[in-house]
């Protein structure tokens, strides 16, 4: 074989390698994601707060001196 032959031989199997880390990666975030979302359905799962809840209890808290937020729908 020649060289170049050679250098394209490693090339296509380095890019073969790197599709299959490709493919690892989008399974393995496909199962991040699925338990995510059973995590999110878990009403047990404090730390895991639908998006229509609104803020996570710690982040819910004035300081002294501050205002409070106002809340949805109230006309104050």
């Amino acid at each position: 074989m020649t060289e170049h032959q050679d250098k394209v031989d490693r090339l296509e199997a380095e890019a073969d390698q790197l599709e299959q880390r490709n493919e690892q990666l989008g399974e393995d975030i496909a199962d991040v994601r699925e338990n995510w979302e059973q995590m999110r359905q878990d009403e047990s799962m404090p730390s895991a707060p639908a998006p229509e809840s609104g803020l996570p209890p710690e982040a819910n808290q004035t300081t002294s001196g501050d205002q409070p937020p106002e809340a949805p729908g109230d006309d104050g």
